[in-house]
């Protein structure tokens, strides 16, 4: 017989929560970043002196404003597929699922928490190459490449 796990209606209205706030503070900086894309050029420009460093620095907030989402989730995943390892069971105790869901235990179970390391470690490596290439981008642009 199958072990079924329940709809959690608090793990439910926590992802409509999470999938809200996202969109929201995604709009909300694509709004501030059109809003004060001339207000930020007219800082990086004002000083010629420190131009490069104001360039390079504001480059670095975006780059990290883009990474950070990439690697918070490869952590995510690595900490569950974790706890289906220990567990050998998938989705793991404590977990709350949004519409019922069988239960895998044993090797199939063992096998998704590797899946899930396996993805994780993906995203890890691909927000470290994607740091690597926006790196030498802006080597590039400010004309020294190493």
């Amino acid at each position: 017989m199958t072990n079924l796990r329940r709809a959690d209606p608090a793990a439910r209205r926590k992802l409509a929560l999470v999938l809200i706030v996202g969109a929201c503070v995604g709009a909300i900086l694509i709004v501030a970043f059109e809003r004060y894309r001339i207000p930020l050029s007219d800082w990086v420009l004002a000083d010629p002196g420190t131009s490069t460093k104001r360039a390079r620095l504001a480059f670095l907030v975006l780059a990290a404003l883009l990474l950070a989402p990439l690697l918070a989730f490869a952590v995510y995943l690595w900490s569950l597929g974790g706890r289906v390892l220990r567990a050998q069971e998938f989705p793991p105790p404590g977990l709350g699922v949004i519409r019922d869901t069988a239960v895998i235990t044993g090797a199939r179970a063992v096998s998704r928490g590797r899946l899930l390391k396996a993805l994780a470690l993906a995203c890890a490596i691909g927000c470290a190459v994607l740091g690597f290439l926006l790196w030498r981008f802006e080597s590039l642009l400010s004309g020294h490449a190493p």
